[in-house]
C-alpha cells in the first residue's frame, strides 16, 4: 500500500490522541529524574555505571519530546490563534523567571550561598535569575508561531524558516565567539536566541532559540498531517520500519568513523549545541519513540490505570514548574545541612517519589480552587441570567 494513500485531503482525524498523551507522560517522568540528578553527586569520576547511564537516557527523550509534543498538542488545539500564541509565550517567558526566582534566588537569600548551578553563575543573583530554561524556549516557540499564524505563512515557507534558523544555530555554536567575562548580562539575553560557542554550555542559556525551534515546528506539521491520516495505525507502523533501520545505520556510520554515538549522545555539549548530525539522530529517535507510543497506547488505554496517563500528560506544565521548585528546594536544605545524596538507584528513586508525590498534592488542590471558581462563577452566570 502506497503511504501516501493514508492520507486525506480533510480533517479525518481529528480527536484525543492516547500516543500524544503517552508522549507527554512520558516527557514529565523522564524530565523529572533527569532534574533529580541534579541534586545528588557522584562520589567518584563518572563513568559507564548504571546510575550515569540511566541519567543520560532520560535525556535522550526528556526536552526533545517535550518540545515536540509542544507542537503536536498546537496543532490539535482549537485554541491556536496568533493572539492566543502571543499569549501562550509571554506567560511562558515570565513563567521561566518566576521559576528562577522560586527554585534558586529565594532558596539562596533565606539559606546562604546556595545557587543550585554554582559552577556557573558564582555569586550573582541578577544573572542567576536571568538564565534561559525550556520554559524560556517555550515562550520564545509560541511567541514564533504567533509570528507566523498573524502573517499566515504556508506550511513549507514556516518550514524553511525553521530550517534557515536551525543552520543559523549550527554556524553560531561552531564559528562565533565572544570575549566577554562569564558573568555578563549579554550572555544570558543573547543565549536565548544565537548559541555562541564558548558559553553554550555554560548554563545561562540552556535552550537557545535557533538550534531548538525545529522540534516544536516539525511536532506541529507532524501533528496537521496526523489530522489527515486515515490509518494511523499502518502510518505508525510504517514509520516504525523506516526509523529503526535509519538509527542502526546512524549507529553503523559513526562507528565506522571511530566513534561510539551513545558516548557521543549523552555528552551535555553535543545535547544543548544540536549540531544537524544530532539533530538528526534525536528525531530517528523520536520518531520510533512516538510509533512505539501509539503502538503501545492502542493495548493499554483499555486500562484503567490509563486514567493517570491521562491526568499526567494534561498536568505537564505544572508538574514540571512545581518539581523544579521542590528540587530546587530539597538541594537548598542539603546543601545548608551540608549532606549530599550518592547516585544509587535508591536515593534516585525515592527522591522522585519525594518529588512527584509534592508535586501531584500542588495539582490536587490547584484543582480543587479551580472547580470551585468555576462552580461559582457558573452560579454568578445563573444569577443574571434569572
Amino acid at each position: 500500500m502506497n503511504i501516501l494513500n493514508l492520507f486525506s485531503t480533510e480533517t479525518v482525524n481529528n480527536g484525543r490522541q492516547p500516543a500524544f498523551d503517552l508522549c507527554k507522560t512520558i516527557c514529565i517522568i523522564l524530565m523529572i529524574l533527569c532534574h533529580v540528578f541534579y541534586i545528588i553527586k557522584f562520589t567518584n569520576t563518572p563513568s559507564l555505571t548504571p546510575s550515569f547511564i540511566a541519567h543520560n537516557l532520560v535525556r535522550l527523550l526528556g526536552a526533545q519530546f517535550f518540545m515536540f509534543s509542544m507542537g503536536l498538542g498546537l496543532a490539535y488545539t482549537r485554541n491556536d490563534s496568533a493572539r492566543s500564541c502571543l499569549k501562550r509565550g509571554i506567560i511562558l517567558l515570565l513563567s521561566g523567571y518566576m521559576l528562577n526566582f522560586l527554585r534558586e534566588i529565594l532558596p539562596w537569600i533565606l539559606f546562604g550561598s546556595y545557587p543550585m548551578f554554582s559552577s556557573i553563575m558564582s555569586n550573582d543573583k541578577f544573572l542567576m535569575l536571568l538564565s534561559g530554561d525550556i520554559l524560556q524556549f517555550a515562550g520564545l516557540a509560541f511567541v514564533f508561531f504567533a509570528f507566523v499564524k498573524h502573517f499566515k505563512m504556508s506550511n513549507w515557507v514556516i518550514f524553511v524558516i525553521t530550517v534557515l534558523f536551525t543552520a543559523l544555530g549550527a554556524f553560531c555554536t561552531n564559528e562565533i565567539s565572544i570575549n566577554l567575562s562569564p558573568d555578563n548580562f549579554y550572555f544570558s539575553f543573547i543565549g536565548l536566541f544565537i548559541p555562541i560557542k564558548n558559553f553554550t554550555t555554560s548554563g545561562y542559556v540552556c535552550f537557545s532559540f535557533c538550534n531548538w525551534i525545529i522540534y516544536p515546528v516539525i511536532g506541529w506539521l507532524f501533528g496537521k498531517l496526523m489530522k489527515r491520516c486515515t490509518n494511523p495505525d499502518k502510518f505508525y507502523l510504517y514509520m516504525l520500519y523506516i526509523s529503526i533501520p535509519l538509527l542502526l545505520l546512524a549507529w553503523s556510520a559513526f562507528d565506522a568513523a571511530g566513534k561510539n554515538m551513545w558516548l557521543i549522545l549523552m555528552n551535555p555539549v553535543v545535547y544543548h549545541q544540536q549540531n544537524p548530525v544530532i539533530l538528526a539522530v534525536y528525531m530517528n529517535i523520536i520518531a520510533v519513540a512516538i510509533s512505539l507510543s501509539h503502538l503501545f497506547s492502542n493495548y493499554f488505554v483499555k486500562f484503567k490505570f490509563w486514567g493517570i496517563i491521562k491526568h499526567l500528560s494534561s498536568e505537564l506544565p505544572t508538574l514540571y514548574i512545581v518539581s523544579w521548585i521542590v528540587i530546587g528546594w530539597i538541594g537548598a536544605w542539603l546543601k545548608m545541612n551540608n549532606k549530599f545524596l550518592t547516585k544509587d538507584f535508591d536515593n534516585i528513586f525515592w527522591l522522585f517519589v519525594i518529588v512527584l508525590f509534592f508535586s501531584e498534592i500542588y495539582v490536587y488542590f490547584k484543582n480543587i480552587w479551580k472547580n470551585k471558581n468555576q462552580v461559582r462563577n457558573y452560579n454568578i452566570l445563573n444569577k443574571k441570567n434569572l
